[in-house]
């Protein structure tokens, strides 16, 4: 039996897949982590752009701080929608894409988080900046093609 396998077939990845609430509740906890992470992350490198310049960058790190809250929410809930479905999602092609940008993402947003509190913005701070507006924008869209697209 392949981890694929024992995945699916393990009492989580079977509550993912057979029962009536198992995948809402899990989508619904997805949806409530990917927001937070999302948005800050998003909300973050926007204000590096120049939006609401108003808003103290040494804050920044604080919501980042929850940002990662959000990112240990997604983790629990996408390992458990893994489960639920592992042997098609492992060959599913947006979903391997998606987990590469989140990868990079976070990367990103952490450097952006870590490395702007002292206040002084560069325009390779800018273009991080932007890129990782990129990307997440692009691990949402993957995430959403997941469904559609094998």
């Amino acid at each position: 039996m392949t981890f694929l396998d024992w995945a699916e077939s393990s009492s989580l990845g079977l509550w993912v897949s057979d029962s009536l609430w198992g995948y809402p509740i899990v989508l619904t906890l997805h949806t409530i982590g990917m927001s937070i992470l999302v948005g800050i992350a998003l909300m973050i490198s926007f204000r590096l752009l120049g939006f609401c310049s108003r808003l103290p960058l040494r804050d920044m790190y604080n919501y980042w701080k929850v940002a990662i809250a959000g990112f240990c929410i997604n983790l629990l809930s996408g390992t458990a929608l893994f489960f639920g479905g592992a042997t098609l999602l492992w060959e599913n092609r947006p979903f391997l894409l998606k987990i590469t940008l989140i990868a990079t993402g976070l990367l990103l947003s952490h450097y952006l988080a870590t490395r702007t509190i002292s206040g002084k913005i560069t325009s390779k701070h800018k273009f991080i900046a932007g890129a990782s507006i990129f990307v997440w924008i692009a691990a949402l869209v993957s995430g959403r093609l997941i469904a559609y697209i094998d």
